[in-house]
């Protein structure tokens, strides 16, 4: 049976968005604006829509297409 994880929103193109794979084939997006702010939510709930800390990052890039 294929799981399949929900959009991360916004995390995935921020500077503070870090994708942790569990050993148990488990996704979960980890925001380090936490490290600065222990305040701040370590672990948001997905999909993040809106951020007030988002800052623009690379995107990482998909597979070829053509």
């Amino acid at each position: 049976m294929t799981v399949v994880s929900p959009s991360p929103g916004l995390c995935a193109g921020c500077v503070s968005g870090r994708r942790i794979d569990s050993a148990k084939g488990s996704t979960f997006w980890r925001c380090a604006e936490h490290d600065r702010d222990p305040s701040w939510p370590k672990y948001p709930r997905l999909p993040v829509l809106r951020c007030s800390r988002f800052v623009a990052g690379e995107v990482p890039a998909g597979p070829a297409q053509g």
